[in-house]
């Protein structure tokens, strides 16, 4: 039993040791990557269209975000329409799936 109890330990210390090196490769590829990164090219100016007239009450400052976040992930684009949705369609569709998804038939216990 001893030598068992010798030869689990060795082992789960082996798996230690190999771990701590993995993890030390890998924070070594990492430092690597961040300091050859390439220079990120300069964004480009991007004129802004004149603001659309608002219709529905959209604040300005929710325009603002909504044009920095398609900026960020699309490049140059361009703001048409801008409403709120009024209605309930996705939030009872939701709501119908979940509630329905407890009725599925039920199988009699073996």
């Amino acid at each position: 039993m001893g030598e068992l109890l010798k030869l689990t330990v060795s082992l789960y210390g082996l798996a230690i040791v190999v771990s701590f090196l993995v993890a030390g490769l890998i924070r070594l590829i990492v430092v690597v990557q961040e300091h050859y990164r390439p220079p990120a090219p300069a964004p480009k100016a991007v004129s802004a269209p004149a603001p659309a007239p608002r219709e529905e009450g959209v604040p300005a400052a929710h325009l603002a975000a909504i044009s920095a976040a398609l900026v960020a992930l699309v490049g140059s684009h361009r703001i048409v329409h801008v409403r709120a949705l009024h209605g309930r369609g996705w939030t009872a569709e939701g709501r119908t799936q979940h509630h329905t998804s407890h009725n599925l038939p039920r199988r009699p216990h073996r």
